[in-house]
């Protein structure tokens, strides 16, 4: 039995949920995050089918990691209390516990 070696680009519109003119258009600005670089035979685009199944693995991984990471981010934003300008409210209570130490 022959296994294939390759994705032509219609199927990688289809692994990769994106039309063929979307791939063109990702090769031509050169964004190899959004699709894997491919390799040519003759004029055809071709991918690896070991190649593909390992990038989707690596950013799958990726995104992972990222999700774990924003996560831990947002315990410690809790555990930290809220960032930016303080409300009058919490200005006013400031000045009185000040004045309350002195």
């Amino acid at each position: 039995m022959v296994q294939k070696r390759f994705y032509n680009i219609q199927e990688m519109g289809t692994i990769l949920g994106k039309s063929v003119a979307a791939i063109h258009g990702h090769l031509a600005r050169k964004q190899f995050d959004a699709v894997p670089p491919p390799m040519h035979l003759g004029r055809r685009l071709a991918w690896l089918v070991e190649f593909v199944d390992s990038w989707i693995e690596a950013k799958a991984e990726r995104a992972a990691a990222q999700a774990e990471e924003s996560m831990r981010g947002l315990s410690t934003k809790i555990l930290t209390g809220k960032r930016g300008r303080p409300t009058k409210v919490e200005t006013k209570a400031r000045e009185r516990r000040a004045a309350l130490t002195d």
